[in-house]
């Protein structure tokens, strides 16, 4: 449950299709500039009130032994490190919490999200490797709604990416990464995935241009706890590009033509659709900020017997420094899924959309300490009445710096 501020969201890399060459191409910016060391640690506790812990009806709640509304105290901590030794550098982030719920104590869970690796230069090459490692909760979604505990979802992550570019002129990038995906609930662990992925492509950069990457990808993921297998791969072409106009606009898109064919007794006909990516920030003046981000990608199914889902997912935020100690934000997104291909099973989700809305007012005490007041709405509709809900939750954090 832990609340990030407003405008303050980046993309992540890796994503599968274009992710990994569009941080390339950003990694290999910053590389080429000399790398401060940075220790930052920040301690958060933060008390959340939210309406529907469940997310669902109150009759699905009440089959699963959940009580709707609950107050949750989520102490955690947030890392960010970068150690740069010479033209080599290691780097840590990301955050380690625990979340206790006042009524529903069976939902107490730890929440971690980690990722790290090393990376070194050579003349104009960058080479990195990295890993990352994600523990939580996952809703269950499963048709009758009678599990009265949540899945565990861990994910582990281990890559590689490679960078031979000068600012000015061509270069080239590449990138392999394998990712395990694992469930603790026997329901779920047939939603076991193993995805691999490869990644080369080849990029212009000028000062005055920006920089621009031509890039295709394979992707293959496997259902190894199924009995009767299956999986997909993913085959891509695209285009990325990254600009920053003075130091007011800066912005990042991809956008690939992908092709999906999928394996095993239940496969759906071959698919062909497109993938994107991108953010865009604007600093209008010293005070106020606006983000606005989009992205379409294929992922491993969230479906009991799923073959993928294809999710998009839109978002739009402000912030506004109201003096020198107080920041308010305002954010809105939609997030839509799409379960294709798998056995079809009666009453599972196939579609879903959620829409979300969130205000945040920020108050720094001093450089070390801050307060995070929050107010936000999900609502979320779908192609079966038991898994659509709404959501209103009030938030009290208070960070600390050290």
């Amino acid at each position: 449950m832990h609340v990030t501020e407003l405008g303050g969201v980046n993309m992540v890399c890796g994503r599968v299709i274009f992710g990994v060459v569009a941080c390339s191409a950003m990694f290999s910016s910053a590389a080429s500039a000399q790398e401060a060391r940075t220790m930052d640690f920040t301690a958060q506790a933060m008390v959340e009130h939210q309406s529907n812990v469940a997310r669902s009806s109150e009759a699905a709640a009440q089959l699963r032994g959940i009580a709707r509304a609950d107050t949750i105290f989520t102490p955690s901590l947030a890392i960010d490190v970068l150690l740069p030794v010479g033209r080599q550098a290691a780097f840590l982030q990301g955050s380690v919490g625990y979340s206790f719920y006042e009524k529903n104590d069976q939902l107490n869970r730890e929440r971690i999200d980690l990722s790290g690796g090393v990376r070194g230069r050579a003349g104009p090459c960058t080479a990195e490797l990295h890993g990352g490692y994600a523990r939580g909760v996952s809703q269950v979604l499963d048709a009758n709604l009678e599990a009265n505990v949540e899945n565990i979802r861990e994910t582990e992550l281990l890559g590689v990416n490679l960078t031979c570019s000068r600012q000015t002129g061509f270069g080239l990038v590449g990138s392999v990464s394998q990712e395990w995906g694992n469930n603790d609930l026997a329901l779920y662990k047939t939603n076991d995935y193993e995805r691999t992925s490869y990644q080369i492509g080849v990029t212009y950069a000028r000062p005055t241009f920006g920089t621009a990457t031509i890039f295709g990808s394979r992707e293959s993921s496997e259902y190894p706890n199924r009995i009767v297998g299956g999986g997909y791969d993913v085959d891509a072409l695209g285009l990325s590009y990254q600009r920053q106009l003075g130091a007011r606009i800066e912005g990042l898109v991809s956008f690939s033509y992908s092709r999906i064919q999928q394996s095993g007794p239940f496969a759906a006909d071959d698919a062909e659709t497109t993938t994107y990516s991108g953010n865009l920030s604007y600093r209008a003046n010293n005070r106020l900020r606006f983000r606005g981000e989009f992205d379409r990608s294929v992922n491993p199914s969230s479906a009991i017997g799923g073959g993928y889902d294809l999710n998009t997912s839109y978002r739009l935020s402000a912030d506004y420094d109201l003096g020198s100690r107080i920041r308010l934000g305002l954010a809105g997104g939609q997030s839509k899924g799409e379960a294709r291909g798998g056995l079809p099973l009666p009453g599972n989700l196939t579609e879903s959309t959620i829409n979300s809305a969130v205000a945040t007012a920020r108050y720094m005490q001093s450089e070390r300490l801050s307060f995070l007041l929050s107010i936000g709405r999900d609502e979320r509709t779908a192609n079966a009445p038991q898994f659509e809900y709404t959501d209103n939750r009030i938030g009290l954090s208070a960070d600390v710096r050290f």
